[in-house]
């Protein structure tokens, strides 16, 4: 029986059609379904030799992985009339995985070879297979396969068969069999309500759309999940569905609820999963599930195990290619909801210390880019000085920023976690390293919010430094956002702390921007006398930086009250001190009152020359507010030259980059826009004054 060209006579019997039904309520999966289509398709030219097709379908427990299989089997078992092959080899079940000699002596048994003949010995078995399924057009589909060796062998010779596998595990070692690879996620929202929908009738939904979104959400999207949601709804036709809701808002009881009567429930299908990891993986996946943000970045897991790096990013591919785990771009990882459920319930002592240590390594990377935005920026926080003399972890300062944005989301929820976990000073540390990025994308709402709790965080430490300089931070949105009297109260209550507590340079910020709240407020000689009272304080303490900050408040404040030549005296101090301290930022914002005052003295051309200066400086700062400061400064001096469509279109370029973000900036360049219009009108109208 070793020799594959051996005589095996086959007996006739009926053709077999082991294709199981399509699920009910199979719904969407076009991409997939055209997926499977295009591997399956043979070459245009049908003389070109070619092997099976062999397709792959990969995704989580419960994602539909076979409901796809079949379903697309069923659609296409009219292309095979030889026979049509289906078999579970329960990889992932509690009970042991089909050796793959069992499931192809069923398929020799099920092509009509007679018991007795079928060999005992799997590579005697194989070659019996490939003799017997030679030139026929045969479709097999091979579920819940645990590893490319227990798949191999089911492969047949012909080019004419297509063989469809599924499993939770990428299986790369068959794509040296040519294998290709059909990921499958959770439904998207729109498919995964259908799906429901269609589960309980569109009556029975009808006036609970919200509700059904919600427990959508709550299913995490599984087709699993949601067929037993469905069956539940059914079967008690006078729940309404915010009944279901509020069953599986507790997080403790979902996956018992979702799991379907009389099959391996949730928790079954990912223990199997989770069974089969490596030690190094499953006390990651116990330890990471307790990350309460979306993404999982490779220092951040390695973080919170203590591993290196390369070990983290190891464990974290394993997780991936198990399907517990989803790679977002080059390195991070996303847990399902329900997934993160189940690890989150998995015992492990060292659970505890996951937070804090993931929250003190994104406090030190945030730290590290924010010395890149704003390089001599003081701070309360004692990160700093360990990475005074280390090189500089982002290229530049908007390369910096856009690492801070993109992780604003799961640095928002880390802080929350660590407040209520009260790790109170980490906290309050994540929240001040924040400043930078609401600084120049301003995120309002989650400026505001967040400062909130980092106020309450630095008030449970007793740590009036910490409070009073998140105060000024808080003070500064509401400043932005024109809310003066809100800005007002925080920066009093900021000074009283700092002062208690002998914290100078706190005093001074808060000092500082009481003055930019009477600045707001069109009360400029307060505003003077504010800033006035700053600058002394920065000299006394010998930050150049913050002296040549107020000489430019006081110069900025003077312009507005038309006190020209005293303005431009304390701005040009003030650009000289930023040149000397090499801080080309500070310089550049500078020029842009400096260019003003020149164009109102009729020196046009000195103006644009030193706003091109300026905006080759902050164009590079990655912020669009400052970006759309300068193009207000080039309408103004537009403006003044005469060129009134051109001061139109610096406005509304200006409108366009900031007008997302809201805030006060746009107000101001919304009414000078609305003014400009008028003038344009009515063009006998005198020019209004400037108060930028």
């Amino acid at each position: 029986m070793g020799d594959e060209g051996a005589s095996v006579t086959v007996t006739r019997s009926p053709i077999p059609r082991q294709l199981p039904p399509v699920p009910a309520h199979f719904t969407s999966r076009t991409a997939e379904l055209e997926a499977l289509d295009a591997a399956a398709a043979g070459p245009e030219d049908d003389s070109v030799d070619r092997s099976p097709a062999v397709t792959v379908v990969v995704g989580p427990g419960g994602v539909g992985k076979t409901a796809l299989a079949v379903a697309w089997a069923v659609r296409n078992a009219g292309r095979f009339p030889s026979r049509q092959l289906y078999a579970d080899l329960r990889g992932f079940s509690p009970e042991t995985a089909v050796p793959p000699e069992d499931a192809l002596g069923a398929f020799l048994r099920a092509l009509g070879v007679p018991p007795e003949r079928v060999p005992v010995e799997l590579a005697e078995q194989a070659a019996l297979f490939r003799t017997v399924t030679a030139g026929m057009r045969l479709l097999l589909v091979v579920d819940n396969a645990i590893s490319a060796a227990q798949v191999r062998p089911l492969i047949p010779a012909s080019s004419g068969c297509v063989v469809v596998v599924t499993s939770r595990l990428r299986l790369d070692g068959l794509h040296a069999d040519g294998a290709r690879f059909v990921d499958m996620a959770p439904l998207p929202e729109e498919h995964a309500v259908e799906l429901l929908t269609r589960s309980v009738g569109e009556s029975r939904v009808a006036g609970e759309l919200p509700d059904v979104t919600t427990l959508v959400t709550l299913c995490g999207r599984l087709p699993i999940a949601l067929r037993v949601a469905g069956a539940r709804l059914a079967s008690r036709p006078k729940w309404p569905v915010a009944r279901m809701v509020a069953e599986l808002r507790d997080e403790r009881l979902r996956l018992t609820k979702l799991s379907p009567v009389g099959e391996a429930s949730l928790t079954a299908t990912f223990d199997s999963s989770y069974s089969a990891l490596s030690p190094h993986a499953a006390r990651l996946y116990r330890l990471v599930g307790e990350y309460p943000g979306l993404t999982v970045e490779v220092g951040a897991a390695a973080a919170a195990l203590r591993v290196s790096d390369a070990e983290a990013a190891d464990g974290l591919q394993e997780l991936a290619d198990a399907s517990l785990l989803e790679e977002i771009g080059e390195d991070g990882y996303r847990f399902h909801d329900l997934v993160r459920l189940h690890a989150r319930a998995l015992p492990d002592d060292e659970r505890f210390e996951v937070v804090p240590r993931i929250a003190e390594w994104y406090l030190h990377r945030m730290t590290r880019a924010n010395m890149v935005v704003i390089p001599m920026r003081w701070r309360v926080g004692t990160v700093r000085a360990r990475y005074e003399d280390s090189p500089a972890l982002f290229a530049t300062g908007a390369e910096a920023l856009t690492w801070l944005d993109e992780r604003l989301a799961d640095i928002v929820e880390l802080l929350d976690e660590t407040f209520a976990l009260r790790h109170d000073e980490l906290t309050w540390q994540l929240c001040e390293a924040l400043w930078e990025l609401f600084l120049y994308r301003k995120h309002y709402q989650l400026w505001i919010r967040t400062h909130e709790v980092g106020i309450t965080a630095a008030h449970r430490c007793a740590d009036a430094i910490a409070e009073a300089r998140l105060r000024c931070q808080l003070a500064r949105a509401y400043l932005d956002l024109g809310r003066f009297e809100a800005a007002e109260s925080e920066c009093i209550e900021a000074a009283e702390l700092a002062r208690g507590a002998g914290s100078r340079h706190n005093e001074s910020v808060a000092l500082d921007q009481l003055g930019m709240a009477a600045q707001g407020r069109g009360d400029f000689e307060r505003a003077v006398g504010f800033f006035g009272e700053s600058l002394v304080i920065e000299g006394e303490l010998g930050i150049d930086r913050g002296v040549a900050q107020r000489h430019r408040r006081i110069g900025e404040a003077l312009l507005q009250g038309d006190r020209t030549a005293d303005a431009a005296r304390h701005l040009r101090l003030g650009q000289e001190l930023f040149k000397e301290i090499g801080d080309v930022k500070g310089e550049a914002e500078v020029t842009l009152s400096l260019a003003r005052i020149d164009a109102r003295a009729g020196e046009i051309t000195a103006a644009k020359r030193e706003l091109e200066r300026a905006a080759a400086v902050l164009d590079e700062s990655g912020s669009a507010v400052y970006q759309s400061d300068v193009l207000v400064a080039f309408a103004e001096v537009a403006e003044l030259e005469g060129d009134l469509d051109a001061a139109r279109g610096h406005l509304i370029k200006a409108l366009d980059l900031c007008g997302p973000i809201g805030g006060l900036r746009v107000e101001r360049a919304r009414a000078r826009l609305a003014a400009l219009d008028a003038r344009r009108d009515h063009p006998q109208q005198p020019e209004p004054a400037s108060r930028e």
